[in-house]
């Protein structure tokens, strides 16, 4: 899912010297050389985040930023523009006022030229309201605009804080006041009053979450707090505790003992036939947004997935922004859900079923993509703008993966798997002045190569750049599995999805398609279906509505194309001894 490249604070420390010679007649002593001198700190970029009530709803959120204006007597305030697929957020401000400037113009609707004297202090503050006038719901996906409603919010800071344009590495401070008693809040911010030091591109990269109904929660050590707001149908001490779990088998991978870390989770109202779950990873949390009738099974990847981008790409070289943040997303996306699943089933937390279901539900959607052979230059192109490319790159990045690691064992001997790679650029990352690459993807191949493994650039560019099938060799993951294809239909729901939900009825239905033939017509009004999409061995109810009449049809939703899918076997007739070490072999144990 999406994220900002982390704002690291440097502080250089330039030692001034004098080489003089001066000819006397009676030389004196040489004098002491001058203490090294250093460039005054920067006073911090002070925040604060203040609740707006009118008769006791919430109604907006107030933002104060005080600051020191820029030394060339010019700062460029750049307000929040751009998240996700949210567009235009700079209209949800109000009453932006700046004090301490002589004049205040715009550049383009997102940034405010700000003039004053140099280095004069300035107070920026400003009102932010509501992306959505009602609820969110399992429709809207993963909300990346803001959510204030009357009796709490979840806010991304990319959406909430504007900031000076330039300055990301400046030490920031955060505080959250004027919340009436009952009114509960958490937020990654929060960690900067602590030991770690905060920088304004810390403030941006957060998450912001409140009400009057937060459950908050930490566990024994301190260092993990959940966040959780609505009512789902799991138990949220189930929530609690499975977190922990994700969270202890993900640092024991990575060698980390402990940390300040936040987990957020808020709610989406319950449309029927609609599930959703989705999650950002922040620098040290990550916001989750689900349905409220979301399976609990489920959680256990959202989770996995989502705290794994603590290190991948942030630790591992980070990722581009910009136009080229799509061009990594076959790393920073598609080896998270290849150690996702790995760790899930390390920590028992996966049996060997649901990691061979995971790997065959990822397979099914890479198999039947209607982009599978896309190139990388239409990902970077449409990954916020096509769902089914936003998808590509979570299912090619675990089959390169797969490739590549036996690839790795068999060059090695079996000394080295992609555990010994990701650790190695971590070191290598941690160890260097300088970024390495515009982003973790171009760190992979050179660190790959000198622990043992081939040479990648001709599949990179066969499978990443020009797009390629990828197909699994049989034996990729050894003896417990098999990997065999298997032909199927492509999937068809039969109608217009796009139209029909903008029409309110059923519009653009193929006259002879399995809908068809079950009875659906167009003009009918749907009101619940539930299937799953893209697998088109899962028959599809459609409850419609024609006139004052309700019926229910049920299909089975296959189109005339046969595709052939890869699937994973699991070998059979496994003793529980042979389980244990399938599992071990599986999650590279």
């Amino acid at each position: 899912m999406p994220r900002r490249s982390p704002a690291i604070a440097a502080i250089s420390l330039l030692a001034l010297t004098c080489a003089c010679t001066v000819t006397r007649p009676a030389p004196a002593p040489a004098p002491e050389p001058p203490p090294p001198a250093t460039a005054p700190a920067r006073e911090p970029v002070a925040y604060t985040l203040s609740p707006v009530f009118e008769q006791d709803a919430l109604v907006a959120l107030q933002v104060e930023l005080r600051l020191r204006g820029d030394a060339s007597g010019l700062t460029r305030l750049q307000l929040p523009e751009q998240w996700g697929d949210a567009r235009e957020l700079w209209s949800l401000l109000r009453d932006l006022e700046i004090d301490g400037a002589t004049a205040v113009s715009d550049d383009g609707p997102a940034v405010r030229k700000i003039s004053a004297a140099p280095d004069a202090p300035l107070v920026v503050r400003y009102r932010l309201v509501s992306g959505f006038d009602r609820d969110p719901t399992s429709e809207d996906g993963q909300p990346f605009k803001p959510i204030i409603r009357p009796g709490w919010f979840d806010v991304f800071g990319e959406a909430l804080f504007a900031f000076p344009a330039g300055r990301e590495d400046d030490p920031a401070t955060f505080a959250w006041r004027g919340a009436p008693a009952g009114f509960h809040f958490a937020s990654d911010l929060e960690h900067l009053a602590g030991a770690r030091p905060g920088v304004v591109g810390d403030v941006v990269e957060s998450i912001v979450i409140g009400g009057r109904d937060l459950d908050l929660r930490t566990d024994p050590s301190g260092q993990v707090r959940v966040a959780l707001l609505g009512d789902y149908d799991f138990k949220r001490d189930a929530f609690f505790d499975l977190s922990l779990a994700v969270i202890a088998a993900e640092r024991e991978f990575w060698g980390d003992k402990d940390g300040a870390f936040l987990i957020t989770l808020a709610p989406q109202k319950k449309v029927e036939g609609q599930l959703s779950l989705g999650g950002t990873g922040r620098s040290d949390a990550f916001s989750l947004t689900m349905s409220e009738d979301a399976p609990f099974a489920e959680l256990r990847h959202l989770l996995g997935h989502e705290y794994f981008h603590t290190w991948n790409a942030r630790q591992l070289g980070g990722q581009a922004e910009g136009p080229a943040e799509g061009a990594g997303k076959w790393f920073a996306e598609g080896f998270t859900e290849f150690y996702t699943w790995r760790l899930l089933l390390r920590a028992g937390l996966y049996s060997l079923e649901d990691f061979v279901a995971a790997w065959n539900g990822s397979l099914v959607e890479y198999w039947t993509s209607p982009v599978r052979d896309e190139p990388n230059a239409r990902v970077v192109a449409d990954y916020w703008n096509v769902q089914a490319v936003s998808r590509l790159p979570y299912r090619r990045g675990p089959l390169l993966a797969a490739i590549w690691e036996q690839q790795l064992r068999q060059a090695t001997g079996g000394a080295r798997d992609l555990d010994d790679v990701l650790k190695a650029m971590r070191a290598r990352v941690q160890a260097s002045p300088v970024k390495l690459a515009p982003d973790a993807a171009g760190v992979f191949p050179p660190v790959y190569r000198e622990l043992g493994g081939p040479d990648l650039a001709a599949d990179l560019e066969r499978f990443v750049v020009q797009g390629a099938t990828i197909t699994l060799p049989a034996d990729v993951f050894g003896p417990c599995v098999r990997v065999v294809t298997i032909p199927r239909r492509d999937f068809e729901r039969g109608w217009d999805v796009g139209a029909t939900k903008a029409a309110g009825r059923v519009v653009g239905l193929r006259k002879g398609s399995p809908a068809w033939r079950a009875g659906l017509r167009d003009g009918m009004t749907i009101v619940g279906v539930s299937g799953e999409a893209g697998n088109s061995t899962v028959p599809y109810v459609v409850d419609v509505r024609q006139g004052k009449r309700e019926r229910r049809i049920t299909f089975k939703p296959e189109g005339e194309r046969e595709i052939p899918v890869q699937q994973l076997e699991l070998a059979p007739g496994l003793t529980p001894e042979r389980r244990a070490a399938c599992a071990r072999e599986l999650s590279g144990a």
